[in-house]
């Protein structure tokens, strides 16, 4: 009798599984399928690596350690290999022997973590790709063959970093990827109440969006289509598996992509492209985002307006955003009365229509550290003003009123910006100190550094005081500067 109930009972339960499937509805039997491990993953092909050319000195791109020096350089170069079906245009040319200290990759890993490389020998016999700790001990190998190949390591040691270099001679890098630690598939385990999966075919992120409560975590895996989405205040965005939103759904001027107005949320590992506005615009505070990347998008990549305060941006991207004038989509625009304590360490902007970072209206100082603003201005056919490093500008432009000038110290400290199609630090009529600490500008159009004793807001009858710049330790070369509005101290080159 006890056999026949059980057997009655797992046909029960298959064909409610199979009503399940039919109709799209989650049935929660207490087990799972866990999903695949996150990952993150740079591909040399990519804007943010291909223009590097030779590289000298140390640089961080998107999380990942470049480690080079004069002697010991290394090349991102043309190079175009194809595997399974994949093209990859661009590689990252060790060029010999490497250690921890100089042509070597420094890679960010979990605890536990599957690295994958997609790489070739740049000679004619296989060579080695060396896998070393923390500590520069050796742990493990890669083969390097002479036709592109993918070679993986599985690292079991503590979270923090571990270096690829070559034993011996050139190895060229296409691709690095980490899967992080995770459950074989297959394996079963109690679903997490604190997480909604969103992928093509299944979950949308509108339907995610509308579930999820603070403290929640929504994955974004894979590529997904959305309309334009405003996330509740403590939900979290991660993805997986080179997560990308495409926000093409959306129309007109409201159609940011990600609007975030509450507090508490945290951003990483997605890309978000093609909304018909901003990619992400915040107005809420205390927000994280981390190896996120915006592009391709009809208005500023990232916008911080309207009171958003004490939001970090750490390891983010914004390339290739621009409206149909070119005057408003700047990669970063941190204006429009943003608030205090807006900060961003290791950012790139750049190929976008308008400027790199515009600070224009803001109502709070802005602290940028080790970020790029490079060949701002045109994009795709589009021009607008290409500023690298916009600082300021007048709020109140009503005639006869006095211009409101915020008058705010911005901090700038290891930043570069090269090639922007007008300067590439400029004040636009900022009222404050601003502070450049070990800044380069290179190759930018009018100006590497743009500091003039007066401005535009006096010729239209408004009274006004223009700030000055600290120029510390800082270098300008293969262009001109305009500085009578800046004090120069420490050791600078070029002016």
């Amino acid at each position: 009798m006890e056999t026949n109930l059980k057997n009655k009972f797992r046909k029960l339960l298959t064909i409610a599984l199979a009503i399940c499937m039919v109709f799209g509805v989650t049935l929660n039997t207490g087990m799972s399928t866990v999903q695949a491990a996150d990952s993150v993953s740079w591909n040399f092909k990519n804007t943010e690596f291909k223009n590097l050319g030779t590289i000298t000195s140390n640089v961080t791109v998107n999380g990942l350690g470049l480690i080079a020096n004069s002697t010991k350089t290394m090349s991102v170069i043309p190079d175009s290999q194809i595997l399974s079906d994949i093209t990859y245009t661009h590689a990252l040319a060790l060029g010999g022997s490497g250690s921890p200290s100089y042509r070597a990759v420094k890679v960010p890993v979990s605890a536990q973590a599957t690295i994958k490389v997609v790489l070739r020998s740049s000679g004619s016999t296989a060579r080695m790709l060396v896998v070393a700790d923390a500590n520069g001990n050796q742990i493990g190998t890669m083969n390097a063959d002479v036709a592109a190949s993918q070679a993986s390591y599985t690292y079991k040691g503590s979270a923090g970093f571990v270096y690829l270099f070559s034993s011996n001679s050139g190895i060229n890098i296409y691709k690095i990827q980490v899967d992080n630690s995770g459950t074989s598939s297959g394996e079963t385990t109690t679903p997490s109440e604190n997480t909604i999966i969103v992928k093509n075919g299944g979950t949308t992120l509108a339907q995610a969006v509308a579930s999820a409560k603070s403290g929640m975590t929504i994955v974004i895996d894979g590529t997904v289509k959305s309309d334009k989405v405003v996330l509740p205040a403590g939900v979290h965005i991660s993805g997986r598996n080179n997560a990308t939103i495409d926000f093409s759904q959306t129309s007109g001027s409201s159609g940011r992509g990600i609007t975030i107005k509450g507090n508490g949320s945290t951003l990483e590992n997605i890309t978000v492209k093609n909304a018909s506005d901003n990619g992400i615009y915040i107005t809420g505070s205390n927000n994280t985002l981390k190896y996120v990347v915006c592009c391709y998008n009809h208005d500023a990549g990232f916008q911080v307006s309207d009171g958003g305060a004490n939001n970090k941006f750490y390891n983010c991207t914004a390339h290739h955003n621009a409206d149909a004038t070119g005057e408003n989509a700047d990669g970063f625009a941190v204006k429009l009365h943003s608030g205090v304590g807006n900060y961003f360490e290791n950012c790139i902007s750049e190929y976008n229509s308008d400027d790199g970072w515009d600070c224009y209206a803001a109502h709070g100082a802005v602290t940028l550290i080790n970020c790029q603003a490079n060949y701002n201005g045109y994009c795709d056919g589009i021009y607008g003003d290409g500023n690298g490093f916009k600082m300021g500008g007048v709020d109140n432009k009503t005639p006869g009123v006095a211009a409101h000038l915020d008058p705010l110290n911005h901090y700038l400290e290891g930043c570069v910006a090269k090639g922007n199609y007008a300067a590439g630090f400029d004040r636009n009529n900022q009222s404050g100190v601003v502070t450049m600490k070990n800044c380069t500008g290179d190759s930018n159009k009018t100006y590497n550094y743009n500091w003039p004793l007066t401005g535009t807001p006096s010729a239209l009858g408004y009274q006004v005081t223009f700030g000055k710049a600290k120029i510390q330790s800082c270098t300008s070369k293969n262009g001109k500067n305009n500085i009578k509005g800046a004090e120069l101290s420490g050791t600078c080159i070029g002016f």
